[in-house]
């Protein structure tokens, strides 16, 4: 018997992400495509077996996967029973979403449900939960699944993570790292020196410098005026390779968001290896053109595994034509 999965990933890249689904295993088949970047497999195993595959062959490209035990009619979605689908001592959140073709009240019926089971005494959880209630509306039909938190690859809603933007946010590509260190907390453990190349304005540097690491930010374009006045920010602006020929600095962890194509980006950080500390991390963003993208990342992961452990790679909710590569120094 064949289970059905909801499976997420960025609109621009979804038939390389069900490539990669379905490179890994003849039982999973392809079913139809929900919404852009929202497809629906069918794999001839249990759904938490799904999961553990998709994370051993670590794909770079589905954020977010939940089983579709039930398909049912859009307005049927409120008389489910979901008290007996869901277990009274972990705490729960209600994800739902809708593909874009038409309006549903997604929030109210979210609300409503959430209501009802906290009515009865189960605990809601939205940051952190242990259980989730995934439902996906697409075609007046809804795919409903219940599942353990961590079998869905991210307690986000479809693999989104949101940060809110505030007044002392410096850039949206902060969010990105942010993303990152959350996703691979272990590169924040030795905390330390950190090498912010390509620094300006500041969006990762703010990130790290929050995180507990003191900042070597490099760039020649002006860094935030907030970030040149922190006691944790040793600035230099100039250009990268000015910055390595003329320090012998060591750091526990390097960054590099610059505008590279991968394998100028792989070369510079390769040549930065002694820079590093035992154990230390880099995490660098491969920026993706549109043609060959698969073997170019599979290139720079074989050029880097010369050198590095490859402990994550990863298409980000924050990422764009770029996915998030986590090295650490073997």
């Amino acid at each position: 018997m064949y289970n059905k999965i909801v499976f997420s990933c960025q609109a621009d890249f979804q038939n390389i992400a069900l490539q990669e689904i379905l490179n890994i295993n003849a039982g999973i088949k392809f079913i139809s495509w929900l919404d852009f970047g929202v497809g629906l497999v069918e794999y001839s195993g249990t759904f938490s077996e799904f999961s553990e595959l998709l994370k051993e062959n670590r794909l770079i490209f589905t954020r977010h996967i939940f089983p579709a035990e039930y398909i049912i009619p859009y307005d049927e979605i409120e008389k489910q029973d979901f008290i007996s689908y869901i277990n009274k001592e972990e705490n729960f959140s209600v994800q739902i979403r809708a593909a874009g073709d038409k309006t549903y009240n997604t929030s109210g019926i979210k609300q409503k449900i959430t209501d009802y089971l906290k009515s009865e005494g189960y605990a809601e959880n939205k940051r952190y939960p242990e259980q989730i209630i995934s439902i996906f509306v697409s075609n007046d039909l809804a795919y409903m699944g219940f599942s353990h938190a961590e079998e869905n690859l991210s307690i986000w809603s479809g693999g989104m993570r949101h940060y809110a933007f505030r007044e002392d946010t410096i850039s949206r590509a902060g969010f990105k790292l942010k993303e990152a260190l959350e996703a691979y907390p272990a590169a924040l453990e030795k905390g330390g020196a950190a090498l912010d190349l390509g620094a300006a304005p500041g969006g990762w540097t703010k990130v790290l410098v929050e995180a507990g690491f003191k900042v070597a930010a490099v760039d020649p374009v002006l860094l935030s005026p907030v970030l040149q006045k922190n006691e944790n920010v040793e600035y230099h602006n100039i250009r990268a390779h000015e910055y390595i020929k003329n320090s012998d600095k060591l750091f526990d962890l390097i960054v590099n968001d610059m505008s590279m194509n991968i394998m100028t980006s792989i070369n510079f950080i390769m040549s930065l290896r002694h820079r590093l500390r035992d154990k230390g991390y880099v995490i660098l963003t491969f920026k993706l053109t549109k043609q060959d993208r698969i073997n170019k990342i599979n290139e720079g992961i074989k050029q880097l595994s010369k050198k590095f452990d490859v402990v994550f790679i990863k298409q980000l909710f924050h990422n764009r034509s770029e996915v998030t590569v986590i090295l650490q120094k073997n």
